[in-house]
């Protein structure tokens, strides 16, 4: 992770929305749970190396900013030596860059970045093309399982309107055979009948009676498939939301480090600084003084015992220009803060999920003690974050 990327702003680039709650299941049976609470245990200890990953992150802009506050807080013949050189280094690089950007549409701010970068921005080309093209596919699945989750929905409805109608039609065929029934053995006494009327009237009343039990049955059983793939279905859904903003967020932070808002964008940008490269190799030019004040001003800031003091190289404006400065601090404070939204977004998943896992934990038999010690492995990696 570089200086460089750390003081890119994002300019009125929408959010992209998506609910982020959890959604409670209803577990049943001891297999569902099982593999409800295993698969929760999963996704914790994915999001855990991903924090991992932003907690580093986190500190080096901290670092970085730690720096700022060095370089802000020089007084009297340091800093004049430091904005003196730091002034030779601005105005050569600025000379040696409107030389070499001449014949090119490729801005300074992006080169030097591309510069900067050079060895991961292949790296990071492929992994924005593969994230954008796994949010199309986790948009489809969303929008799949929120249909479907309607669709069960509807049919469990429907099945339990229709368990209602066959339980009236019950009571109701009840009353007329019940009456048939007394009706026709009345007759048969009195007008000496045999019992065929009868037996009729109980056949009827037999057929009815067992298509009416077993349809309900099949309502019960359906109702209960519903359930069941309604439950799968958030379960899906709140693990696909997971991923969804957690990778959503990764695009979003590379196309605002890039300034670019696909990976189409930022392929051109890379391919036009290959072309640059390619030219500049072209040009012989003495560089000896540039060389020199930057190796300079290289010696004053590790003398500050600065986090990086290299980096200061493409950033000499900020040291002889407050305004500069401040535009720095900002983009870094606002990375920070991002950084930051991101690591509580996920701790705070991580505690929902814990909570779901702690309602079953005391019903996974022989599993309790190892879904006890991820707990606690989920919680050491997480301390301090």
């Amino acid at each position: 992770m570089s200086f460089l990327d750390l003081f890119r702003r994002k300019k009125n680039k929408k959010k992209e929305v998506i609910e982020e709650n959890i959604k409670p299941v209803v577990l049943t049976d001891q297999p569902a749970i099982n593999h409800y609470v295993i698969n929760l245990c999963e996704q914790m200890i994915d999001i855990s190396r991903e924090l991992e990953g932003m907690r580093k992150e986190y500190d080096q802009v901290t670092a970085y900013l730690n720096d700022i506050t060095i370089v802000e807080g020089l007084e009297g013949t340091q800093k004049e030596l430091l904005m003196d050189v730091a002034n030779n280094v601005s105005k050569l690089t600025k000379a040696r860059n409107d030389y070499l950007n001449a014949e090119h549409k490729i801005s300074d701010e992006t080169f030097n970045q591309m510069n900067e970068l050079e060895a991961e921005v292949p790296d990071i080309i492929k992994r924005l093309k593969a994230n954008e093209t796994y949010l199309d596919a986790i948009r489809r699945d969303l929008n799949h399982l929120a249909s479907e989750k309607v669709e069960w929905s509807i049919l469990r409805n429907e099945r339990m309107e229709e368990q209602k109608k066959l339980r009236k039609l019950s009571y109701l065929l009840l009353y007329i055979f019940g009456g048939a029934a007394v009706i026709v053995t009345i007759l048969s006494i009195m007008l000496q009948w045999d019992f065929l009327p009868i037996i009729l009237v109980a056949f009827l009343a037999t057929l009815f009676g067992s298509y009416i039990i077993i349809r309900m049955q099949e309502c019960a059983r359906e109702i209960k498939k519903c359930d069941i793939n309604q439950n799968h279905a958030i379960s899906l859904e709140n693990r696909v939301k997971i991923k969804y903003v957690n990778i959503k967020n990764a695009v979003d932070y590379t196309c605002e480090r890039f300034h670019v808002n696909n990976s189409l964008e930022l392929t051109y940008n890379y391919e036009q600084y290959i072309e640059a490269c390619k030219e500049r190799e072209r040009f012989k030019q003495n560089n000896e003084d540039l060389e020199y004040f930057n190796g300079r001003l290289v010696r004053i800031l590790q003398g500050l015992h600065l986090y990086d003091a290299r980096i200061w190289l493409n950033y000499a404006n900020a040291v002889i220009d407050p305004r500069e400065m401040v535009e720095v601090k900002h983009d870094l404070f606002s990375r920070r803060q991002n950084l930051r939204s991101r690591i509580e977004y996920n701790l705070n998943a991580i505690e929902e999920m814990k909570k779901e896992v702690e309602k079953y934990i005391d019903k996974m038999g022989s599993k309790t003690q190892q879904v006890r010690t991820i707990l606690r492995r989920v919680d050491e990696i997480n301390r301090g974050i």
